[in-house]
């Protein structure tokens, strides 16, 4: 069982957190439970579980089946989050795909929304679309659930040290903007918003492929590379939030225009397989121009793992060719420990809902570190 230890002269505020964490991971639990996980006294788990009474509830063990105890007692109290205290909102905005996922403060799973928008449209009418849908979701959830406490958008483009959006290579009308000047602010609602791949590289670190990784970098399987780097658990961002930007660079060396996207190199991957040797051809050569800036990647930062992400990661064939093409260019280093995200499809918008979480709990408990934890497995079955 894990443990949320809390020394003998730590604070009351320490000790009421390391209540509140244990009853958040375990979800549901006795006085002795609690106890257990957090090496305090039972009097002390019961004072600083009062001290939360917005946050806690207490059932009787007899609504669980319990039997009263030998001596004829009544079964032993339970305690579990009041997930109707509020909600917390995660939201992507990408190039054609919106993602929206809520869920309460015990981390339960309350809404999953997918959304595919065709056409050319500008990144205020991608904005305008969300809040539509955020608005129709809140007002769907509010009278079951409490209040909205947090928002996380992940958003494609990076967002600079001054808070606004310094590239948006899809909506080019977005850059320079803060996000309440884009519109993303709703009222008093906490807001963050995170680079799309490094929200993703959050998801990863706490729910993927990247579990138990401090070091690792989640790169998009694509011929020019952007990834999320996290170092020593923490998400690095650089001087200017560019880190892991590749695809910045100009190397002179120009892609076909249908590499484009990717709704127009599909058709060339399915021909490929297929087995049509011209497409067969240029899918090797796609691969090689990603394994090569991967390479550059991993050996600028030298992580334990590469998780390999976006839309393609999970296409067999060009992952395969991917790796041959790596492994052969990092022969003079060492073997790079690759892996295919976990979250392909809700990656950024499960990262931007693990911000949000974190920093409600932040402000209903004055922690900022709080290890607040999403049920993801609901998630999976709901996708």
């Amino acid at each position: 069982m894990s443990t949320f230890a809390a020394s003998g002269r730590a604070s009351g505020r320490t000790t009421t957190v390391a209540c509140a964490a244990a009853l958040h991971a375990l979800g549901e639990a006795t006085l002795s439970e609690l106890a257990s996980a957090t090496g305090l006294s039972r009097p002390t788990v019961k004072e600083r579980l009062a001290e939360l009474p917005h946050l806690v509830e207490i059932t009787s063990g007899a609504e669980h089946g319990e039997s009263p105890t030998p001596c004829g007692g009544r079964p032993a109290a339970r305690f579990r989050f009041r997930g109707r205290h509020g909600f917390v909102i995660g939201a992507e905005i990408g190039k054609h795909d919106q993602r929206i996922l809520v869920c309460d403060i015990s981390g339960r799973i309350l809404h999953v929304g997918r959304y595919h928008d065709t056409g050319a449209r500008s990144g205020r009418d991608r904005i305008s679309a969300l809040r539509g849908r955020l608005d129709r979701v809140v007002t769907d959830l509010q009278a079951n659930h409490g209040s909205w406490i947090g928002l996380g958008i992940s958003l494609t483009g990076g967002i600079g040290p001054d808070g606004r959006v310094s590239y948006a290579p899809h909506y080019p009308d977005l850059e320079g903007l803060s996000p309440a000047e884009a519109g993303l602010a709703f009222g008093k609602v906490p807001l963050i918003v995170e680079h799309d791949l490094n929200a993703a590289a959050l998801a990863e670190h706490a729910y993927g492929a990247a579990r138990g990784a401090d070091t690792f970098a989640l790169a998009l399987a694509w011929h020019e590379l952007a990834a999320g780097i996290v170092l020593d658990g923490r998400i690095y961002r650089g001087s200017r939030n560019l880190a892991g930007e590749l695809n910045l660079i100009d190397d002179g060396l120009s892609a076909p225009a249908h590499w484009g996207d990717v709704e127009s190199f599909l058709p060339i991957l399915e021909a490929a397989h297929r087995g049509d040797p011209r497409r067969q051809e240029e899918v090797e050569a796609f691969a090689a121009r990603a394994a090569r800036h991967i390479a550059y990647l991993t050996l600028a930062i030298d992580p334990e793992l590469v998780v390999l992400g976006g839309p393609l990661a999970h296409h067999r064939t060009l992952i395969e060719l991917i790796t041959a093409r790596l492994h052969a260019m990092m022969s003079k280093a060492y073997p790079v420990k690759l892996a295919v995200t976990e979250h392909p499809a809700f990656g950024p918008a499960l990262g931007a809902l693990q911000l949000a979480l974190t920093h409600a709990f932040g402000n209903l408990l004055g922690d900022p570190s709080f290890p607040a934890r999403i049920d993801v497995q609901s998630l999976h079955s709901a996708v």
